[in-house]
Parts: structure tokens; C-alpha cells; sequence
């Protein structure tokens, strides 16, 4: 069971700071399109498992209610609804509400996300998940406190630094029989 996750577009644009409070015609469009790359790239292949829904209020003209961008599934509210009343339609349709991950500050959509078992986050949860996602894993550490490293993790670094071997003033430094 993967997750799918609900996010309420414009309440994340302004959470980010992706909008200006006196914008120039297209600053909108211009607000969307950039929190849809960032989620799109963020996601990466797991963009269509994001669903991303935005008042109809705001709807580019002559654009589809539904459609994908980035990979990512994009809804605009019908007229007559917010997209938070879409949201909650839509949490209280999911089949299986464990697998859902709400992302929103709006205190009405993380309630009916958890009423119906559901995970609701906020704005800040999503950034430190998108985060974690984006590092690579870390090294198993073994019994030592040393990354464990693989064969073939060893093999590409002797590679790499074979040459230091014949160094001669590395040779010269390391010369522990000159010591004694």
C-alpha cells in the first residue's frame, strides 16, 4: 500500500512564500507553476501519487478542472466549492484513508483527516519529509563506529586512489621503518 497525498494548493503557496500580496497580471499563474516544479521535482517518480487541488475562484481561463502537470494529478475546485470542501469529499471518499497523507495548515481539513485515519500535515511536516527523501540513505555503521562499506564501495575507492600508492613523498611520509 503506497501513500497518496492531498495538498491544499494555495494554502501552500502562501506558506512558502511563493506569492506577493500585490502581484502583476500572471503573478498567480506564475505561483502555481512554481509550486507544481517544486513538487513535481520533489516527488520525483512518486508524483502521481500527489493530488494537488486549488480554488476554482483563481482557475486559469479555458483550463481543464482536472489534469496532470509534473506528473502530479492537478483539481480546481468546481465554482460553487472551496477546495477545502473538495478536500474533504475527497478524504471522506478514499477507500483506504491510512494511505492518505493531508497536507494543509487549515485546523478543518487536519481534523477530518484524522477523523476518518488519515494522516494530516503541516506545511513544515511536508518540507522535513521532502527533505529526508532528498539525502541519500546513510551508511550502516558497524560494531567499531566506522561506515560500513560494501566490496564493491571498497573496490571503487582503491581504484580511485591506487596512484597515491606510488607516491613518493607519501611513500616517505608514511615510512613507519624510520621511526624505530
Amino acid at each position: 500500500m503506497h501513500d497518496s497525498y492531498l495538498i491544499d494548493g494555495y494554502n501552500l503557496i502562501h506558506a512558502l512564500g511563493m506569492i506577493q500580496h500585490k502581484m502583476a497580471p500572471g503573478g498567480l499563474e506564475e505561483s502555481r507553476r512554481r509550486l507544481l516544479a517544486f513538487l513535481g521535482a520533489s516527488f520525483g517518480d512518486g508524483a502521481s501519487s500527489v493530488t494537488v487541488i486549488f480554488d476554482a475562484k483563481h482557475a486559469p481561463r479555458g483550463v481543464s478542472r482536472r489534469q496532470e502537470h509534473h506528473g502530479l494529478q492537478i483539481h480546481f475546485a468546481p465554482s460553487q466549492q472551496s477546495a477545502d470542501d473538495m478536500i474533504e469529499a475527497l478524504i471522506d471518499e478514499e477507500a483506504e484513508p491510512r494511505a492518505l497523507v493531508v497536507i494543509s495548515n487549515d485546523t478543518r481539513l487536519q481534523n477530518a483527516a484524522r477523523r476518518r485515519g488519515a494522516r494530516a500535515w503541516s506545511h513544515e511536516a511536508l518540507l522535513d519529509f521532502l527533505d529526508t527523501r532528498a539525502k541519500p540513505p546513510a551508511a550502516p555503521i558497524d560494531e567499531k563506529g566506522t561506515a560500513a562499506v560494501s566490496p564493491e564501495e571498497m573496490q571503487r575507492w582503491v581504484k580511485e586512489f591506487a596512484w597515491l600508492e606510488s607516491d613518493p613523498e607519501l611513500k616517505e611520509f608514511f615510512d613507519m621503518d624510520r621511526f624505530e
